[in-house]
């Protein structure tokens, strides 16, 4: 008789536990996802390529429902204020942003903070003022100075006469943004001892002819290119690897790029990690949102420099597969 109450005991107490399991179950599909939107400068632009596929493949890991917001350019505070309040009419749980250039995107940063929308910037610090310095904010960036450092460092070693007497053509992104600041002074730290000059600089701007603005400089023996778009529009008109004589080492973020260099229209390329930036974006955002006391962190991702002749070795191959 207690071996048949103790046996329907056990038998009751499985099914409290299955039923349990199944309604927490059925709960846990009826719980919309979170929604993040996703601002960047262009968004469709082919720079963005690793970068959104990381976004995207974090987001389906982490069961996040993504909003990448269809946006062009992105050149005031006040610009991304207006896209950033659509969504928060729209009801969004956070935002992954890469900051608009100027000082006053602080501020509006600032702002958002005060909505009570977490938020994680990507590829870029937030532009303080022309000495680098963090804004605290959480970022997911590469490190802008070491990219402009790395440039200048193979600029020497590549060159048979160390740069002696060489000239240089510098093209940037946007003005007033981290990245094109910091990565400005990395290179110009680098080449600080070498017996070489900077012969002019030039920051990238919407809707120009960046051949039309190479083709009005002086001539240079080198073209160091700090924006995706425009290192791929000069390596699709370069003849020979040059572009009016000119090498071009830069900073490339997508197929494009890695097209060029393997027809040996670029010289060489320093890539960012954009994949694990948009991967570590989205897993930040995701730990916000879950976890009660957790704090927002910043991460640093690595960067490669690549030639032509690395391109299939399997260590490169694994780091271009995200941006296929």
């Amino acid at each position: 008789m207690k071996r048949d109450k103790l046996t329907f005991l056990i038998a009751e107490l499985i099914l409290i536990v299955l039923a349990a399991f199944f309604i927490h179950k059925i709960f846990q599909e009826d719980v919309a996802q979170k929604r993040v939107a996703v601002i960047l400068q262009n968004s469709g632009d082919t720079r963005w390529e690793g970068v959104i596929n990381g976004l995207k493949q974090s987001a389906k890991t982490n069961n996040l429902h993504l909003i990448i917001c269809n946006t062009d350019d992105i050149v005031s505070a006040q610009d991304e204020r207006e896209l950033i309040e659509e969504q928060l009419e729209n009801d969004v749980d956070a935002f992954i942003l890469c900051p608009a250039p100027g000082t006053d995107t602080k501020d509006m940063l600032d702002w958002l903070g005060e909505q009570k929308k977490p938020f994680v910037l990507l590829t870029e610090d937030v532009y303080i003022g022309e000495q680098p310095e963090a804004s605290g904010y959480a970022t997911v960036k590469p490190d802008n100075y070491q990219i402009g450092y790395t440039l200048g460092t193979q600029l020497i070693t590549q060159d048979e006469d160390g740069l002696k007497g060489k000239r240089i053509g510098v093209i940037a992104g946007r003005s007033k943004t981290e990245a094109s600041v910091n990565r400005i002074q990395g290179l110009k730290d680098a080449l600080e001892k070498q017996d070489c000059e900077i012969a002019w600089e030039y920051n990238e701007e919407s809707d120009t002819d960046i051949c039309a603005v190479v083709d009005a400089q002086e001539s240079v023996d080198y073209m160091v290119v700090m924006d995706t778009q425009a290192l791929d529009t000069l390596g699709e008109h370069a003849e020979n690897g040059v572009y009016k004589d000119a090498k071009i080492f830069g900073v490339g973020t997508s197929m494009k790029s890695i097209a060029l260099l393997d027809v040996g229209q670029v010289q060489c390329l320093v890539i960012p990690d954009g994949y694990g930036i948009g991967y570590e974006s989205v897993e930040e955002i995701e730990k916000e949102l879950t976890r009660t006391f957790y704090t927002l962190k910043s991460h640093e991702k690595e960067v490669k420099v690549i030639y032509k002749e690395d391109l299939f070795s399997d260590e490169i191959e694994r780091f271009l597969y995200s941006y296929e």
